[in-house]
């Protein structure tokens, strides 16, 4: 499930993550607004794993995470618990260096997690044998599911997002997630092949005067629920 693109801008960044999921899931509950770790955190809640894809933290980090492992043979009841935790579990952790060495993996179904905030981007790859962890300076960056997008489909669409921002305000991005190509939707952005498609759009644009989070059913993209922190 999942793309998510990260945008840096003068004075902050910008975060925004299009959840492919099945349509029969319940929908998500957003805002959720908790602390854990004595960090106030928002985020929309899916009622199913009780976790979350998308989880905001006051001060600038933000965690996403997707799919990297999909088994058809099993069920969430194969698995220690939802990948919808580990965000939430991150925020246990002083750093991604921290969380990479420290964390339980095992048992939990293959994922990749974004870590991000105004200094850097982390990307942690659990595929259910070895963790593998990447830093990235602050620069535009798109990341896709793997169960979902293969290598050939990756860089069509990472092409997609090069000649987007060659064309566009990056601030704009959440266009970017909204685009739907009618000949093939399986492969948009604002993907469909029915079984699986995206559900949502959640964005947080962290800048120096504000700081904003939103997110909108797919079936409702003119009115994206906002909430400030």
């Amino acid at each position: 499930m999942c793309t998510i693109t990260y945008i840096p801008t003068d004075n902050g960044y910008i975060v925004t993550q299009n959840r492919d999921e099945s349509p029969l899931r319940e929908k998500a509950l957003f805002p959720i607004k908790d602390n854990v770790h004595n960090q106030s955190i928002i985020f929309p809640k899916d009622p199913e794993g009780s976790g979350s894809w998308f989880v905001t933290a006051k001060g600038g980090l933000t965690i996403c995470v997707m799919n990297a492992v999909y088994h058809p043979d099993k069920t969430s009841a194969d698995f220690k618990h939802s990948r919808g935790l580990v965000p939430l579990h991150f925020l246990e952790f002083s750093s991604s260096e921290h969380f990479v060495a420290e964390y339980d993996f095992k048992g939990i179904q293959g994922f990749t997690l974004i870590a991000c905030s105004q200094e850097s981007i982390n990307e942690i790859h659990w595929d259910e044998s070895k963790v593998k962890h990447t830093s990235f300076k602050p620069s535009p960056q798109i990341f896709q599911s793997d169960p979902l997008y293969n290598p050939v489909q990756k860089a069509k669409r990472k092409a997609w997002f090069k000649s987007w921002l060659s064309r566009n305000e990056s601030v704009n991005i959440l266009d970017f997630h909204k685009e739907q190509r009618s000949e093939n939707l399986a492969e948009s952005i604002l993907m469909d092949r029915q079984f699986v498609r995206t559900v949502s759009i959640t964005q947080r644009a962290f800048l120096s005067n504000s700081d904003k989070i939103q997110y909108a059913e797919v079936d409702n993209l003119k009115k994206f629920n906002k909430i400030y922190f």
